[in-house]
């Protein structure tokens, strides 16, 4: 047996050790030594096999690693800032993200380096001070709109890994899970499905009314109203206010900001302007015709922001989101769109989960661009 003969071994080295130092050693010198041992046949013989009463330790297993969920996120999302922040995860939507921000930051630029100065000057102070509060505003509620949690119900990976069923139920009022066992779609009461629940065949979750599956960030969103790829991110329950907040912000920085720009710039005395134009270089006059082609474009941007927002307060008022008004879809619960309230959010991005609990099986993946129009 391969583990007495190690420790018949062992035994034996000790001995030979102690003999080394110390001259001969008797029998009893030996099971002194090691008091668990027994000795069989004679100790001189090198064939000895030492019988020892030793427990041997049953190999611990080892402890999986685990990570924060946000780490191993298995949807299209991205998180950043230790996971504080997350948005959508698609690669085309980086273009009219920052062309939105373009089509902020550069007439508020415009407006902080000449006019700001100008009318500090004069003493006019409100509508400086007005545009500066308006600006933060803005971008903080872009941001808001950019980064936060639109309403996620995490899928069944998710639930299984943190172990938070029961704190959904609690939450959503009903069994995210549908008393599914293995993943396979169950059959929802007919009450619940009568109210607008259904399942999620992609998430392999029970979603509420009014919740649908995004393709692009392959997620459930609780109030789904649509993906917006000038914010990068779901609009749904948690960050529409935003949203609604930012349009309505960025309508007004407008009609404060472009107005003055121009103002500002047709109040200068266009003899000198001209003659100023006739002595600078072609690169100058290539960056002035691109500073006009640009403020053209801000301005068609502010008109349809002002589109988008009339058209958001049509939502608002009929009780609807652009899913529903889109595909005549009965607001079932009529809950309102805009002064419902936000709702805690149903994930928390620091659980620590195996990740291995998180690969998302390969059919559910083929399948979550088709789902979102179920």
């Amino acid at each position: 047996d391969a583990p007495f003969r190690r420790a018949a071994m062992a035994v034996r080295g000790q001995r030979m050790d102690y003999v080394e130092r110390m001259g001969p050693v008797d029998d009893e010198e030996m099971q002194s030594l090691n008091p668990q041992a027994e000795q069989i046949g004679a100790a001189s013989d090198e064939t000895d096999i030492i019988k020892g009463k030793l427990e041997i330790e049953k190999p611990t297993p080892a402890r999986r690693r685990t990570v924060p969920l946000h780490q191993v996120w298995p949807s299209e999302n991205m998180f950043f800032c230790r996971g504080w922040c997350m948005t959508g995860g698609s690669e085309e939507c980086w273009a009219p993200n920052i062309c939105v921000w373009t089509c902020i930051l550069v007439p508020c630029s415009c407006f902080f380096i000449w006019v700001f100065p100008s009318l500090w000057k004069r003493g006019a102070y409100a509508l400086p001070l007005a545009v500066l509060v308006v600006f933060l505003m803005t971008s903080s509620l872009l941001c808001a709109t950019c980064c936060t949690d639109p309403g996620i119900i995490p899928r069944r990976e998710v639930i299984l890994a943190t172990r938070c069923a029961m704190e959904l139920e609690a939450a959503l009022g009903y069994d995210v899970l549908g008393g599914s066992t293995n993943g396979s779609e169950p059959t929802i009461d007919p009450k619940l499905k009568s109210q607008g629940y259904r399942w999620c065949r992609t998430c392999r979750i029970v979603r509420p009314p009014r919740a649908s599956h995004c393709g692009d960030c392959d997620n459930c969103v609780l109030r789904y109203d649509h993906h917006c790829p000038f914010v990068n991110n779901c609009v749904g329950q948690r960050n529409y206010h935003f949203f609604f907040g930012f349009i309505t912000s960025v309508l007004l920085l407008a009609m404060l900001v472009i107005p003055s720009v121009m103002t500002y710039f047709s109040s200068l005395n266009s003899e000198i302007t001209l003659n100023q134009m006739s002595q600078v270089s072609g690169s100058m006059k290539m960056l002035f015709y691109t500073m006009a082609a640009a403020g053209i474009l801000i301005i068609f941007a502010a008109m349809l922001s002002c589109i988008l927002w009339s058209y958001h307060v049509f939502l608002i008022a009929s009780g609807k989101t652009t899913k529903e008004y889109r595909k005549s879809i009965p607001n079932i619960t009529e809950e309102p769109t805009l002064c419902a309230s936000r709702g805690p959010p149903l994930f928390s991005p620091w659980t620590h989960v195996d990740p291995e609990a998180m690969v998302v099986p390969r059919e559910q993946q083929r399948r979550s661009r088709h789902d979102y129009y179920y």
